[in-house]
C-alpha cells in the first residue's frame, strides 16, 4: 500500500469520492447529489496542491482505495489550525490500518506547515469505528455540535476532535 498526495492527473479521485458520498451518506456534510453532476475538471481542480489544501490517496497497486484531505484556512486568525476532511477507505480495505496511515500523512503535512499548532476533524456521532480510529491516532474529544446537518429528515450531531501539535 502506498500513500501519496493526489494530483489533478488522479482521475480515480472522482469515482472514489462519489462512492464515499453514496455508500456513507451520514459521514459527510456534502450530499451525493451535490457532487455527482460536477465535471471531471472540477474534481481535478480540487486536487491542485496548495498551502491551503492537499488531498492524500491510499493505493493498492494502481487502485485508489482511500482518501483524506488536509485544509488550512486562509484567514490569519484561523490558520494556526488545519482540518482533516473527506476521509474514506473503500469497504474492501477497511480494518487494514489505511485510515490511520491517511491520518498520519495529514498530520505529517500539518507539522511541516509554519505556524500550525493543531489539527482538527469531526466525526458523525454514532460512527464509532471512525471515532475509535481517530482516538487511537491521538485525537482528543473537544465538543459535540448538535443538529449539524440534516439527511433524509433526520438531524445528525458532529463531534469535533483535536490533535495538538505543540
Amino acid at each position: 500500500m502506498q500513500i501519496r498526495p493526489l494530483t489533478p492527473d488522479d482521475a480515480a479521485y472522482r469515482t472514489l469520492r462519489l462512492e464515499a458520498l453514496q455508500k456513507c451518506p451520514t459521514a459527510y456534510v456534502t450530499d451525493f447529489q451535490e457532487d455527482a453532476p460536477l465535471r471531471l475538471e472540477e474534481f481535478q481542480a480540487r486536487l491542485e496542491p496548495s498551502e491551503s489544501s492537499l488531498t492524500f490517496g491510499a493505493f493498492d497497486g494502481d487502485q485508489l482505495v482511500g482518501l483524506a484531505t488536509l485544509l488550512r484556512p486562509a484567514r490569519l486568525r484561523l490558520n494556526f489550525r488545519t482540518t482533516i476532511v473527506g476521509m474514506y477507505v473503500a469497504e474492501s480495505h477497511r480494518r487494514s490500518g489505511l485510515a490511520s496511515r491517511l491520518v498520519a500523512a495529514c498530520l505529517d503535512r500539518a507539522r511541516g506547515l509554519p505556524g500550525v499548532e493543531e489539527v482538527c476533524l469531526c466525526v458523525t456521532v454514532g460512527n464509532d469505528a471512525a471515532r475509535r480510529t481517530y482516538l487511537a491516532c491521538g485525537f482528543q474529544p473537544e465538543y459535540i455540535e448538535p443538529r449539524y446537518f440534516k439527511y433524509e429528515g433526520r438531524f445528525f450531531d458532529l463531534e469535533w476532535l483535536r490533535f495538538p501539535l505543540v
